[in-house]
């Protein structure tokens, strides 16, 4: 996660409501789509909730107004059948992986009010799953240490926030240099599983942050397809996280010109810059304002080490508690 890059914008909050309990023989997409509904809609009028609940293509999204401004989107799912788990296996997606494949709701399906077998696929627990893996051997030196110093209790318990990898740090650069060199066409920005994907595929566990950098920015263009799909769902190959590129040519135009732009920028970065130019990349390459004090710093410790990163405050806001 990284902080919206204007005020006026807010967190997107994404959350899965898996009734584990039904099958797609079961019920239409429709008909778990309007019961996940409901049960919104009388949270929502149970705290005392002013906005009304909006129903979005695959989602229902709650909008609330705090200390900070974020809204709530709830996708109704249930476990994929063991059919749909055997073809990820002969996709190569790992066991553990495949177990987590869930199916969900989507208007625009073809087969939205019908009873089949036939429904879309997700897997967001899998990814999870497969990008901890990716950046685990890295991780385990932090992770062992808070377990030594018993803040958590074992590994497992551990939040995939708290692992603090290079992979985590240069996905959250990328993301804030993304969003501001679109910061006036966001429509047309990279989506950020792409960055995501893309960057863990180019991950060769890096420990030092400008070094992760590097090797993934360069990395990047030889793990997007010459053919669909051109950047595979790792835990759902046949599923292309660039699919939009087919219908509007100007994504992948978008995309291309702004790695083209990280390269120029990174360059810039691991150069001999003076402090007064440190600002100013500073603030048109990430949206940051530095300080003279702090450039001077930078100018002879090495820029990178002001990346934007994840704040995690010991008393977040709680606006789901809103009589609380």
């Amino acid at each position: 996660m990284i902080r919206p890059l204007l005020t006026s914008e807010e967190y997107d909050l994404d959350l899965v409501s898996e009734l584990k309990l039904l099958t797609k023989e079961q019920m239409t997409q429709r008909d778990l789509k309007h019961l996940v509904g409901e049960e919104v809609r009388d949270y929502v009028a149970a705290n005392g909730i002013n906005e009304p609940v909006e129903e979005k293509k695959r989602c229902w999204r709650i909008d609330y107004a705090d200390t900070v401004q974020f809204h709530m989107d709830i996708l109704p799912a249930i476990p994929q059948d063991d059919q749909f788990r055997t073809v990820l296996a002969a996709r190569a997606v790992s066991g553990d992986q495949a177990e987590l494949s869930i199916a969900i709701t989507d208007t625009t399906h073809p087969n939205y009010q019908v009873v089949t077998t036939d429904w879309p696929p997700s897997n967001p627990k899998g990814f999870a799953l497969w990008f901890e893996g990716v950046m685990r051997s890295v991780a385990a030196p932090q992770l062992n240490m808070l377990v030594r110093n018993r803040v958590y209790a074992s590994v497992q318990d551990i939040p995939t926030y708290e692992w603090k990898t290079p992979l985590q740090r240069v996905i959250q650069l990328l993301k804030r240099h993304r969003d501001v060199m679109f910061r006036d066409e966001p429509d047309l920005k990279p989506i950020s599983m792409i960055i995501t994907t893309l960057s863990a595929r180019g991950y060769s566990n890096e420990s030092n942050l400008l070094d992760a950098l590097a090797a993934i920015v360069a990395k990047m263009p030889d793990h997007i397809r010459p053919n669909a799909p051109r950047v595979p769902n790792p835990v759902n190959p046949a599923e292309d996280f660039a699919d939009k590129w087919r219908s509007d040519s100007r994504l992948e135009k978008c995309f291309r010109e702004w790695h083209a732009q990280v390269k120029v920028d990174l360059a810039a970065l691991t150069g001999n810059l003076a402090a007064e130019k440190l600002i100013k990349l500073y603030d048109r390459s990430f949206g940051l304002k530095l300080g003279m004090d702090k450039a001077k710093q930078l100018a002879t410790l090495g820029a990178v080490s002001a990346a934007p990163s994840v704040i995690v405050k010991s008393s977040p806001p709680r606006p789901w508690r809103r009589n609380a």
